[in-house]
Protein backbone atom coordinates (compact mmCIF):
# COMPACT_ATOMS: atom_id res chain seq x y z
CA UNK A 1 0.00 0.00 0.00
CA UNK A 2 1.14 3.55 -0.57
CA UNK A 3 1.02 5.92 2.36
CA UNK A 4 0.25 9.49 1.41
CA UNK A 5 0.59 12.13 4.05
CA UNK A 6 -1.82 14.76 2.85
CA UNK A 7 -3.11 18.09 3.85
CA UNK A 8 -5.90 20.37 2.80
CA UNK A 9 -5.52 24.00 1.96
CA UNK A 10 -2.52 25.99 0.90
CA UNK A 11 0.92 24.63 0.12
CA UNK A 12 3.06 24.51 3.28
CA UNK A 13 5.97 26.87 3.13
CA UNK A 14 9.50 26.33 4.33
CA UNK A 15 9.80 27.87 7.77
CA UNK A 16 11.57 31.20 7.58
CA UNK A 17 13.16 32.61 10.71
CA UNK A 18 12.16 36.01 11.98
CA UNK A 19 14.54 38.85 11.17
CA UNK A 20 17.71 38.58 13.22
CA UNK A 21 17.37 34.83 13.77
CA UNK A 22 19.73 32.30 12.23
CA UNK A 23 18.14 29.71 9.95
CA UNK A 24 20.25 26.96 11.44
CA UNK A 25 20.78 24.82 14.47
CA UNK A 26 23.19 25.64 17.23
CA UNK A 27 25.40 28.70 17.35
CA UNK A 28 27.43 28.03 14.21
CA UNK A 29 25.24 29.87 11.71
CA UNK A 30 25.64 26.91 9.33
CA UNK A 31 22.75 25.11 7.68
CA UNK A 32 21.99 21.71 9.24
CA UNK A 33 22.96 18.58 7.31
CA UNK A 34 20.39 16.29 5.68
CA UNK A 35 19.01 13.51 7.89
CA UNK A 36 20.20 9.97 7.16
CA UNK A 37 18.74 7.95 10.05
CA UNK A 38 15.91 8.16 12.61
CA UNK A 39 16.12 6.36 15.96
CA UNK A 40 13.50 6.05 18.71
CA UNK A 41 14.95 3.62 21.26
CA UNK A 42 11.76 3.45 23.37
CA UNK A 43 9.85 1.73 20.55
CA UNK A 44 12.68 0.08 18.61
CA UNK A 45 12.71 2.39 15.58
CA UNK A 46 16.12 2.54 13.85
CA UNK A 47 15.85 3.23 10.14
CA UNK A 48 17.47 5.05 7.24
CA UNK A 49 15.97 8.34 6.06
CA UNK A 50 15.83 9.62 2.48
CA UNK A 51 14.27 12.69 0.84
CA UNK A 52 10.53 13.01 0.12
CA UNK A 53 8.73 15.55 -2.04
CA UNK A 54 5.18 16.83 -2.50
CA UNK A 55 3.33 15.45 -5.49
CA UNK A 56 1.41 17.64 -7.95
CA UNK A 57 -1.64 17.50 -5.65
CA UNK A 58 0.30 18.95 -2.72
CA UNK A 59 0.54 15.64 -0.87
CA UNK A 60 3.75 14.38 0.70
CA UNK A 61 4.49 11.06 -0.98
CA UNK A 62 5.55 8.14 1.20
CA UNK A 63 8.94 6.45 1.01
CA UNK A 64 9.29 3.73 -1.63
CA UNK A 65 10.74 1.32 0.95
CA UNK A 66 8.73 -0.03 3.86
CA UNK A 67 11.94 -0.27 5.91
CA UNK A 68 12.97 3.39 5.46
CA UNK A 69 11.54 6.73 6.53
CA UNK A 70 11.51 9.88 4.42
CA UNK A 71 12.11 13.51 5.25
CA UNK A 72 10.20 16.39 3.60
CA UNK A 73 13.10 17.76 1.57
CA UNK A 74 11.54 21.19 0.98
CA UNK A 75 11.02 21.79 4.70
CA UNK A 76 13.48 22.47 7.49
CA UNK A 77 16.25 19.97 8.07
CA UNK A 78 16.15 18.40 11.54
CA UNK A 79 17.82 20.88 13.87
CA UNK A 80 16.90 23.96 11.81
CA UNK A 81 14.28 26.39 13.05
CA UNK A 82 10.84 25.08 12.13
CA UNK A 83 9.17 21.68 11.95
CA UNK A 84 11.20 18.98 10.19
CA UNK A 85 8.76 16.35 8.89
CA UNK A 86 9.68 12.64 8.67
CA UNK A 87 7.15 10.11 7.35
CA UNK A 88 7.09 6.33 7.02
CA UNK A 89 4.86 3.34 6.41
CA UNK A 90 3.03 1.65 9.26
CA UNK A 91 2.86 -1.75 7.55
CA UNK A 92 2.61 -3.64 4.27
CA UNK A 93 1.02 -6.86 3.11
CA UNK A 94 4.13 -8.57 4.53
CA UNK A 95 3.70 -7.19 8.05
CA UNK A 96 4.97 -4.31 10.20
CA UNK A 97 6.93 -1.50 8.56
CA UNK A 98 9.30 1.21 9.82
CA UNK A 99 6.75 3.25 11.82
CA UNK A 100 4.58 0.33 13.00
CA UNK A 101 5.04 1.32 16.66
CA UNK A 102 4.90 5.09 16.13
CA UNK A 103 1.62 5.38 18.05
CA UNK A 104 3.39 3.94 21.14
CA UNK A 105 5.74 6.93 21.46
CA UNK A 106 4.99 8.72 24.72
CA UNK A 107 5.77 12.23 25.92
CA UNK A 108 9.37 12.31 27.11
CA UNK A 109 10.61 9.60 24.71
CA UNK A 110 13.84 10.55 22.98
CA UNK A 111 14.09 10.72 19.18
CA UNK A 112 17.47 10.95 17.48
CA UNK A 113 18.15 12.10 13.93
CA UNK A 114 21.58 11.22 12.57
CA UNK A 115 22.75 13.63 9.87
CA UNK A 116 24.97 13.34 6.81
CA UNK A 117 27.77 15.33 8.46
CA UNK A 118 28.07 12.74 11.26
CA UNK A 119 26.22 14.82 13.84
CA UNK A 120 23.12 13.76 15.74
CA UNK A 121 20.28 16.02 16.82
CA UNK A 122 18.08 14.93 19.73
CA UNK A 123 14.39 15.62 20.19
CA UNK A 124 11.93 14.81 22.98
CA UNK A 125 8.37 13.73 22.14
CA UNK A 126 5.73 16.09 23.48
CA UNK A 127 2.56 14.39 22.22
CA UNK A 128 1.16 11.80 19.83
CA UNK A 129 -2.09 12.47 17.98
CA UNK A 130 -4.34 10.64 15.53
CA UNK A 131 -6.39 12.57 12.97
CA UNK A 132 -8.72 11.44 10.18
CA UNK A 133 -6.95 11.99 6.85
CA UNK A 134 -9.64 14.46 5.76
CA UNK A 135 -8.95 16.50 8.94
CA UNK A 136 -5.16 16.54 8.67
CA UNK A 137 -3.77 19.37 10.88
CA UNK A 138 -1.74 21.09 8.16
CA UNK A 139 -0.80 24.18 10.12
CA UNK A 140 0.22 22.22 13.24
CA UNK A 141 2.43 19.90 11.17
CA UNK A 142 3.93 22.23 8.56
CA UNK A 143 3.43 25.71 10.04
CA UNK A 144 6.43 27.75 11.12
CA UNK A 145 7.76 27.47 14.66
CA UNK A 146 10.27 29.69 16.46
CA UNK A 147 12.46 26.73 17.45
CA UNK A 148 13.63 23.44 15.91
CA UNK A 149 10.87 20.83 16.10
CA UNK A 150 10.18 17.42 14.60
CA UNK A 151 7.07 15.69 13.29
CA UNK A 152 6.95 11.92 12.68
CA UNK A 153 3.97 10.77 10.60
CA UNK A 154 2.47 7.45 9.54
CA UNK A 155 -0.94 6.00 8.78
CA UNK A 156 -3.20 4.64 11.48
CA UNK A 157 -6.73 4.11 12.64
CA UNK A 158 -9.11 1.83 10.80
CA UNK A 159 -8.10 0.19 7.52
CA UNK A 160 -10.55 0.51 4.62
CA UNK A 161 -10.32 -2.84 2.80
CA UNK A 162 -12.19 -1.55 -0.24
CA UNK A 163 -9.94 1.50 -0.71
CA UNK A 164 -6.84 -0.36 0.56
CA UNK A 165 -5.80 2.49 2.84
CA UNK A 166 -5.84 3.65 6.42
CA UNK A 167 -8.34 6.34 7.31
CA UNK A 168 -6.18 8.35 9.71
CA UNK A 169 -2.66 9.63 10.31
CA UNK A 170 -0.63 9.23 13.50
CA UNK A 171 1.53 12.27 14.22
CA UNK A 172 4.27 12.56 16.85
CA UNK A 173 5.30 16.08 17.81
CA UNK A 174 8.74 16.64 19.33
CA UNK A 175 10.89 19.55 20.51
CA UNK A 176 14.64 19.73 20.20
CA UNK A 177 16.31 18.43 23.33
CA UNK A 178 18.40 20.82 25.37
CA UNK A 179 21.25 18.32 25.61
Amino acid sequence: MVVLVGYAGQQPSRAVPAPGQAASSGDTGKQAADPVRVRVPAVGIDAPVGPLFMNDKGVLAAPESFEAAGWWHDGPEPGEIGPAVVAGHVDSYRGPAVFFRLDEIAPGDEIFIDRADGSTVAFVATRTERHPKDEFPTEAVYGGTPEPQLRLITCGGAFDDEQRRYLANVIVYADRSGG
